[in-house]
């Protein structure tokens, strides 16, 4: 299935090797289930922390869920589960039939702000990340397999690992967002996926991802300034290119390394146009 195809191309570069993720988490926010902000921070320090990132769109994070509601039966009085739902393209309604088509007893977080998945250096869902007892991140993985469940066990024990296992995903440099002073620009925020993988669980949106491209298509052939950014959640250039060829996209189009534009834009959703006239923002369109 493509998706996998997707988790073997974060999986590429993987080292054991032992890193140490910035400890500015003071800004790191989430939100509970009763729609309460809580800050990240409080997790930290106590017991060890294991993150799990997912959405419900996304087909491996359900085959997984199985396994892990029975890590946290097994280990949540010892290990402090969180799960993140990573706010991309979801709902409240959508989470609160995963917590019961899986019995999910867990804490549940929604990252509204996807800071925590870019603090903690997210590529894809799934990703887990496993945080001892010195706040030190000591696991990153994608699967659920015997190595994520070996470091849960050794964690219950005293809360700390001696080797860490972490992803080689370095991220690259994104292309700047250049909107000019004078005149038309259209932005559309998308993604190079959307289009096929949401076609079986989430059919309506897919659609309005080929219609969005379609459009701005037209807009470009009108002589408009257009520029596609794609989230970088499953992308590789690769992706981008078979992406172009799909749609005959003529304008640029780039992968928003770090989900920066996402962020600062409040794109939570795909796709979501962005048009701007004498370098004001002047409209949102999500409806194509």
């Amino acid at each position: 299935m493509k998706y996998k195809f997707f988790l073997m191309i974060l999986l590429t570069g993987l080292m054991l090797v032992s890193q140490r993720i910035s400890a500015n988490t003071d800004t790191l926010i989430l939100e509970n289930e009763a729609g309460q902000i809580v800050k990240f921070e409080s997790f930290l320090g106590k017991k060890p922390v294991y993150l799990k990132f997912w959405a419900t769109w996304c087909k491996p994070c359900m085959e997984q869920m199985p396994h892990f509601q029975h890590a946290y039966e097994q280990y949540g009085d010892k290990i402090q589960f969180v799960a993140i739902n990573i706010d991309l393209n979801d709902d409240a309604h959508s989470v609160a039939k995963v917590k019961e088509r899986f019995s999910l007893s867990m804490p549940l977080f929604t990252d509204l702000t996807a800071q925590v998945a870019k603090h903690y250096e997210f590529m894809g869902t799934p990703f887990h990340v496993l945080i001892d007892s010195d706040e030190k991140v000591i696991f990153q993985g994608h699967e659920a397999d015997k190595a994520l469940d070996n470091t849960l066990r050794l964690l219950s024990h005293n809360g700390k690992v001696e080797k860490a296992r972490l992803l080689g995903e370095k991220q690259s440099e994104a292309t700047p967002l250049v909107i000019p002073n004078k005149g038309k620009k259209v932005v559309l925020f998308t993604a190079t996926w959307c289009d096929w993988y949401l076609a079986d669980t989430r059919p309506a949106m897919a659609k309005q991802c080929v219609l969005a491209q379609q459009h701005v298509n037209k807009l470009a052939e009108q002589g408009i300034d257009v520029e596609v950014k794609v989230s970088q959640l499953w992308t590789d250039q690769t992706a981008v290119r078979e992406y172009v060829d799909k749609f005959s996209a003529t304008m640029p189009v780039s992968i928003d390394y770090g989900n920066d534009l996402f962020i600062k834009n409040d794109i939570n959703s795909v796709p979501n146009l962005l048009i701007y006239s004498d370098g004001r923002l002047v409209s949102k369109q999500a409806k194509f």
